[in-house]
């Protein structure tokens, strides 16, 4: 059930949190890099860090899972070998001085599941390059796919490049005008994709009061406070989400009574059009009664033979209950072939409803996996890291206790590199601790927690995937059936009693939304495509079949002969005029008249 979802995260890759720009690209690539930096994190590389006997630390995540691919995207200016991943990010390392320095940049993106693995690398490249690259970054960016969960992460540099490296920093990238921009970028490169790929989905990077949707937004109520209400314990932050959603219950309430309020006029003025046409249908039927009455009207004839007279009013009697019976027969039929027409689709729009339903609360609850899933990637790679360190300071130690006792320069070396290293440490486990609210012994199960809350989600999920997809096949055989009901009915002798009769049957909507949804399904019920008339016409008798296909034939021919005649009347109108500003105005309207015709063909 591919469903579409805006996300968009970003943070910054530093030293205060005893990270490296090495390790994070290794781990993102899922490669092993090789980094000079002292005390970076590695757990971004994929598997772990150690030590080489020259003193590079190898960052090495070559069997981490779920890399689908990885690209490096360089402004014109910069130097060809920072196409390579381990000389970009060991070029960041070493221009930067400071032990709190930024290093990089970074944005983790929601994937379009309605997006091959291709397409998704097409919508990055475009969106990597107009966003940043153009601007003058260096962009490193990386897919990952797990278990129905598509994301990238990009790294982004923060200083100019030139040919012959980085110079200073950017200042105007740290604008946020600049990031509202990227997060509407990103929206729009995906709707670009769902526009080419002729889908009607789109993603909104806008809050719900820009987008006009009367609803107050909740609060993330964080996995601390989410655990403690799955476990019954009441939140401040869950209290002020359930009175966010009592306050919406309301407002939706206020607006739905001002919806049903209007609502109600307007199907007063259609019980007086029903009125009207039930006045009509009394008028059709007296002069029925009045054709049965002149039928039944004695004849007069010159013998007055009793047998004659008696012989001819059977006869009567018989005409009359004959044309009688038939006309009951075709009133039998039409309301029969109404009745199904009308099931078959009131039966698609409460599969429909139920189809919207499963798909909004699937709205709610994949937000929800994107940030859970990069808390369990930060979780892990921090938890690494502190192990990591904490491993080389040992080492360290180590190394300083088997020191002869005149080695008093080495003694000292290592004392200070020592020092360094606990400072790390400690500025990573402070990291971790006020980044997870969680002590870092307790890590493996901080995340094993994290995981299973994840995997509980999904399983959530794919259940409802399984719903919509055996409601879409429910929704296919429906639909198959009203088109081929409604071809039918197109050559029926009754064709508009047939669709007289369903136009009374039609439900008034209760709400501006189930009209629109009922709008909706009747112009895609209505709107036969080509694929739906083969199989149609596939199930009725030859004769048939042929009439119709003839019907369609011919009916096509018309639609392309008036819209070769608007194109010819288009053109002369545009060729006769000199006035710019008119030609602009005519190109308008036809692109205009072009797309709403488009809209009515979907």
């Amino acid at each position: 059930m591919p469903l579409t979802i805006y996300y968009f995260d970003g943070g910054i890759i530093g030293r205060s949190s005893g990270r490296s720009s090495v390790g994070a690209a290794a781990y993102r690539a899922g490669e092993k890099l090789r980094s000079r930096a002292v005390g970076s994190a590695a757990y971004n590389s994929g598997e772990g860090l150690r030590d080489g006997d020259d003193g590079v630390i190898v960052h090495d995540y070559t069997r981490k899972k779920g890399v689908r691919h990885s690209e490096i995207m360089l402004p014109q200016n910069a130097p060809p070998e920072y196409k390579d991943r381990e000389t970009l990010w060991n070029a960041v390392e070493r221009r930067e001085r400071r032990k709190d320095a930024q290093l990089a940049r970074e944005f983790v993106v929601g994937l379009q599941l309605e997006f091959e693995l291709q397409e998704q690398i097409e919508v990055l490249r475009e969106y990597v390059k107009e966003s940043f690259v153009d601007k003058g970054m260096c962009a490193d960016f990386a897919i990952h796919h797990n278990e129905g969960n598509p994301h990238a992460h990009i790294m982004l540099t923060f200083r100019d490049v030139t040919p012959n490296g980085f110079g200073l920093k950017n200042t105007t990238w740290n604008e946020n005008d600049l990031f509202l921009e990227w997060r509407k970028g990103w929206a729009d490169v995906n709707n670009r994709m769902f526009e080419r790929k002729g889908l009607a989905e789109r993603i909104d990077h806008r809050s719900y009061k820009e987008q006009g949707i009367d609803r107050e937004p909740m609060i993330h109520l964080g996995y601390e406070a989410a655990a403690l209400e799955r476990k019954g314990v009441k939140t401040e932050r869950g209290n002020h989400n359930r009175e966010v959603q009592k306050r919406n219950a309301e407002r939706a309430a206020q607006k739905e009574a001002q919806q049903v309020k209007a609502e109600k006029t307007e199907q007063d003025a259609e019980e007086l059009r029903q009125i009207a046409k039930e006045v009509k249908l009394e008028k059709e039927l007296q002069k029925m009664r009045e054709a049965v009455q002149y039928i039944e009207k004695p004849i007069e004839v010159k013998t007055e033979s009793p047998f004659v007279l008696e012989l001819e009013s059977q006869l009567k009697a018989e005409k009359a209950m004959q044309h009688l019976e038939k006309m009951q027969e075709q009133q039998n039929n039409a309301e029969q072939i109404t009745k199904r027409m009308n099931d078959l689709k009131e039966n698609f729009i409460a599969l429909e409803k139920e189809k919207i339903s499963l798909m909004e609360s699937h709205n709610r609850n994949q937000p929800e996996i994107y940030p859970m899933e990069y808390r369990a990637e930060q979780l892990e790679e921090h938890a690494e890291n502190l192990a990591i360190l904490q491993g080389r300071l040992e080492q360290l130690r180590e190394s300083r206790q088997n020191l002869r006792l005149l080695d008093l320069k080495k003694k000292k070396d290592l004392d200070e590199k020592i020092t360094q290293a606990t400072q790390e440490l400690a500025s990573a486990q402070n990291f971790f601790k006020n980044r997870f609210n969680a002590d870092p012994a307790h890590a493996a199960e901080e995340l094993k927690r994290l995981q299973e809350e994840i995997r509980a989600k999904k399983d959530e999920i794919n259940a409802k995937q399984i719903i919509v997809q055996d409601i879409r096949k429910k929704q296919e055989k429906l639909e198959l059936e009203y088109h081929t009901q409604k071809l039918l009915n197109e050559i029926h002798p009754d064709h508009e009693q047939i669709t007289h009769l369903l136009e009374q049957m039609r439900k008034p909507p209760t709400s501006v939304r189930e009209q629109q949804l009922q709008e909706r399904i009747e112009r895609q019920l209505n709107v036969i495509s080509d694929y739906y008339f083969e199989k149609a016409i596939e199930k009725l008798p030859t004769r048939q079949a042929q009439i119709l296909t003839n019907i369609r034939e011919q009916t096509k021919e018309q639609k392309e002969l008036q819209a070769f005649e608007r194109e010819q009347a288009f053109l002369t109108r545009y060729y006769q005029t000199q006035d710019k500003n008119e030609r602009k105005r005519l190109l308008r309207e036809d692109n205009e008249r072009k797309n709403r015709a488009f809209d009515r063909s979907r």
